[in-house]
C-alpha cells in the first residue's frame, strides 16, 4: 500500500470517527427529552446496548429482563426497541394494542429480499395488507382451505414415503430434511400452481432448498445497517450485497413459475387453484389492487415459510422422539390404531 493510500485510509476512518462522535454529542446536549422510557441498560455511544447481547442474544434478554423487568428499553445501535418479555406484557403489545404495534421496521431483509415491502410478512398494515391476509387465509390457510387441500398433502406424503423406500432399497442414506422441503415446496406448488414443482431428488430441488435455507439464514442474520441506518449504504459485512444476488435467483424462478403457470391456463377451466384466484381477485371493492410484484413478494411468504417452517417442525419433532423411545413408542401405536401397517 503507497503512502497515499495509507493516508487516505487514516484520514477516511478519522473523519467517520469525528462524524459519529459530533452526532452523539450533538444528540446528547440537544436531544434531552422528557419521554417515559421503560427502564433498561444505559449502552454505550453510537451502538447503545448491540454489544451486551453476545452470542445468544435470547439468553442474555432473559437475565436483563429479571433486573429490569418484563417491558425494558434498549438503544440497539441508534434505533430504540423495547422487548416484552412476560405472557402478560407480550399480550398487551400482540393483542391490546395490536395496531399501535402493527407494522414492522423495514429492514435490509424487507428491502433487498421482500420486493421492498411489498409481500404480506412486512407490509404496512392497511388495505393492501389486509387483502393479502384475507386471500391468503380464505383460499390457502383458512380451516375450509387446508380441507379442500387436503388430498395434495395424503398424495405427496405417499410420494415422500415411496422415495424413502427406494432409496432404502438402493442402500443409499436418506437425507429426511430434504425429503421433507420437496415434500413441502411440492404440496406448495400443487395449491399455488397445480402441479409438482420439483422432482424428489435432482439439482433444481437441491438448488430451491438451498435457496430457502440462504433466504431463511439471510433474513435472520446480524447486520449492523439495520441498527445503525447512517452507515448501511457500506454494506460492510457483505450481507446486503448477497441479498441482492439471492433476490435475483428468486425474482427469476417465481416469474418463470407465474409465466409457465398462465401459459397452462386452459387446462385448469373449473378448477383454479390459488394463483389462478389471487389474479382473478386482485382488486377489492374498496379499489385496492394488488401488483404482480405484490403476487410475486406473496408467492415468496408461502414457498419460503411454508416449506422451512414445516420442515424443521417435522424434523425436530423426529429428533425429540428418537430422543425419547417412550414417546415414539407410543406414536407408533397411535399410528397403527389409526392408520395400520397397511
Amino acid at each position: 500500500m503507497s503512502s497515499l493510500d495509507t493516508f487516505f485510509v487514516r484520514d477516511f476512518v478519522a473523519a467517520v470517527f469525528l462524524f459519529f462522535a459530533t452526532r452523539y454529542l450533538i444528540r446528547l446536549l440537544l436531544g434531552k427529552t422528557n419521554r417515559a422510557l421503560p427502564p433498561g441498560p444505559k449502552g454505550c455511544p453510537v451502538v447503545g446496548a448491540l454489544p451486551l447481547l453476545g452470542s445468544m442474544p435470547h439468553v442474555t434478554l432473559a437475565k436483563l429482563a429479571k433486573k429490569y423487568g418484563p417491558v425494558m428499553y434498549l438503544k440497539m445501535g441508534t434505533c430504540n426497541m423495547v422487548v416484552a418479555s412476560s405472557p402478560d406484557a407480550a399480550r398487551a403489545f400482540l393483542k391490546t394494542l395490536d395496531l399501535n404495534f402493527s407494522n414492522r421496521p423495514a429492514n435490509a431483509g424487507a428491502t433487498h429480499l421482500a420486493y421492498d415491502s411489498q409481500d404480506m410478512v412486512f407490509a404496512e398494515y392497511g388495505p393492501r395488507w389486509k387483502l393479502l391476509r384475507k386471500l391468503s387465509n380464505l383460499h390457502m390457510l383458512g380451516g375450509k382451505a387446508l380441507e379442500d387441500w387436503s388430498q395434495i398433502r395424503t398424495v405427496e406424503l405417499d410420494h415422500m414415503v415411496r422415495a424413502m423406500y427406494e432409496s432404502s432399497k438402493k442402500g443409499e442414506v436418506v437425507v429426511v430434511p430434504e425429503m421433507l422441503t420437496y415434500a413441502m415446496a411440492n404440496m406448495i406448488g400443487q395449491v399455488i400452481l397445480s402441479r409438482r414443482v420439483f422432482e424428489t431428488k435432482g439439482s433444481e430441488s437441491n438448488e430451491f432448498k438451498d435457496m430457502v435455507v440462504e433466504l431463511m439464514t439471510s433474513a435472520g442474520i446480524f447486520n449492523i445497517g439495520d441498527f445503525i441506518p447512517s452507515i448501511a449504504w457500506m454494506d460492510l459485512q457483505g450481507i446486503e450485497g448477497k441479498m441482492k444476488k439471492l433476490h435475483k435467483k428468486w425474482d427469476v424462478l417465481l416469474t418463470k413459475m407465474m409465466k409457465e403457470h398462465d401459459e397452462t391456463a386452459h387446462e385448469r377451466k373449473g378448477k383454479l387453484d390459488f394463483l389462478d384466484i389471487i389474479m382473478a381477485s386482485r382488486e377489492n371493492s374498496d379499489g385496492e389492487k394488488l401488483s404482480f410484484v405484490n403476487v410475486k413478494a406473496l408467492l415468496l411468504n408461502l414457498f419460503t415459510a411454508g416449506t422451512d417452517t414445516s420442515s424443521s417442525i417435522i424434523e425436530w419433532a423426529l429428533a425429540e422422539m428418537m430422543n425419547n423411545p417412550e414417546i415414539l413408542k407410543k406414536a407408533h401405536e397411535e399410528i397403527d390404531k389409526v392408520v395400520g401397517r397397511n
